[in-house]
């Protein structure tokens, strides 16, 4: 595809983009789970999966319940402190998770992998998380925000990356992401459009309520 053609479809995905945005329906928020939902496609357990008190815990309590849901692939969000490596959302409401507690919980669920959210600087976090995982840095997916960050993880000895598009990328990021090897992309629920467009897996943030045809990063849906 030519350099023009790319424009072109550009402008286009950004006019779609503009439009989709107001028209198209948003998923149901949820503060709790109040019940799970078995569905049949692929899910992430959403800041470590929702418990029936609280979404957003990243607690070793979330884990252990999205484990024994069946999960495979758990997201947590970290962010890098003066002492290391933290798990939370906020940076006023850090989990009390540690880390070593994390590569404990993945020794004893072995068919279970870590995507990372860092909220503070991917590359140096990630960087961290491979020194501190040793070997075990494999039971992590790393989560790309630019492409720019794409080899130099990759040299760190993580497996294929996913590249999310919920932070500041280029309209035509969908097309760079297509030039290169991804475990999948994920993007917003209204940009839920752009999938038809990947050549990769496309998961949608953060959804739920049942929604065929992608794979979901949940709270309250659940392994079928």
């Amino acid at each position: 595809m030519g350099p023009g053609r790319i424009a072109a479809n550009g402008l286009l995905i950004a006019a779609i983009g503009v439009i989709g945005y107001f028209l198209i329906d948003q998923p149901k928020e949820v503060e709790r789970c109040t019940s799970y939902e078995p569905v049949s496609q692929p899910l992430i357990a959403h800041a470590g999966g929702g418990l029936p008190t609280a979404i957003y815990t990243n607690r070793l309590e979330a884990m252990e319940l999205a484990a024994k849901h069946g999960f495979k692939l758990i997201e947590l969000d970290f962010w890098r402190t003066d002492k290391g490596i933290a798990l939370g959302h906020d940076p006023d409401k850090l989990s009390p998770t540690t880390f070593d507690q994390l590569l404990d919980f993945l020794r004893r669920n072995p068919d279970i992998s870590i995507v990372t959210d860092f909220k503070t600087d991917n590359v140096y976090g990630l960087r961290r998380i491979a020194e501190l995982a040793g070997p075990m840095r494999t039971r992590f997916v790393p989560q790309l925000y630019d492409l720019k960050e794409y080899q130099p993880v990759l040299a760190m000895g993580f497996p294929l990356p996913i590249l999310t598009a919920y932070r500041k990328l280029n309209v035509t990021w969908i097309f760079e992401a297509n030039k290169v090897s991804l475990r999948a992309v994920t993007m917003p629920y209204n940009q839920r459009f752009l999938a038809g467009l990947s050549d990769h897996p496309v998961y949608l943030n953060t959804v739920n309520e049942p929604l065929p045809g992608y794979g979901l990063y949940t709270d309250c849906l659940i392994p079928a």
